[in-house]
């Protein structure tokens, strides 16, 4: 491995490559690097991401921030928060075999392409509630863990409440410790729920799905359904 390779990426170093990545018109190249914990939050970013391959030492920030491109960090691993609250994202959220060794939380986000979570690895909960997708979301053989930390247990929970996708949503063959909360949720496609397996309950209480439900070989303790006639 070389030196550039070994070297740790801080704060200071992306925030000087975005700005010379935007002035070139081009997307920021952080891949296969070990980076520090960064915090990008309530930022206009002009170009997008790609962190593919890296390693983050600490937690990743992107709250209420506005990033014109995709933002990409397939098998990467972040270990602690990977924080996305209210962030608006103008291209895909690429995140297949990420590795989040704490919570995944995209509250109130706004992703106008795809959404790729397959094969991802989280301890903690996953939070898409009041998210709005409007490209596919790809959720399949996610594995969502619970975290044991020195305050308690955090439950390896799936929230989607109030959420909309525009097109389909497919979590098949995806393990989940906790529940999985879709009350509220809007599915303008498909529901594939086929195969996941959670351990605690699946919560589809006034969940609107204007294609098909599958939930062919799904297992869970208990099923709250809609309410509604």
């Amino acid at each position: 491995m070389t030196d550039y390779q070994q070297k740790v990426i801080f704060q200071k170093d992306v925030e000087m490559e975005i700005r010379i990545a935007e002035a070139e018109k081009r997307d920021v190249n952080f891949s296969n690097r070990t980076i520090q914990e960064i915090n990008l939050s309530e930022k206009d970013i002009k170009c997008g991401f790609d962190f593919r391959n890296s390693i983050f030492l600490g937690s990743v920030y992107f709250s209420k921030s506005k990033i014109q491109g995709d933002l990409i960090v397939d098998n990467a691993i972040i270990n602690n928060t990977f924080y996305l609250g209210e962030i608006e994202l103008k291209g895909n959220f690429s995140a297949s075999k990420i590795s989040v060794k704490n919570s995944f939380n995209l509250i109130k986000s706004t992703v106008e392409g795809d959404i790729d979570l397959e094969r991802a690895r989280i301890q903690g909960f996953l939070s898409l509630n009041n998210a709005r997708v409007k490209g596919n979301a790809n959720l399949k053989l996610m594995n969502v863990n619970s975290l044991e930390t020195s305050g308690g247990i955090v439950s390896g929970d799936v929230f989607m409440q109030n959420s909309s996708f525009e097109k389909n949503l497919d979590m098949e063959y995806s393990l989940i410790s906790g529940l999985v909360d879709l009350e509220r949720a809007n599915i303008w496609g498909y529901l594939n729920l086929s195969n996941v397996k959670i351990k605690e309950i699946l919560v589809t209480r006034d969940c609107y799905v204007e294609g098909d439900s599958i939930y062919e070989g799904m297992e869970c303790e208990k099923r709250i359904e809609s309410l509604a006639p």
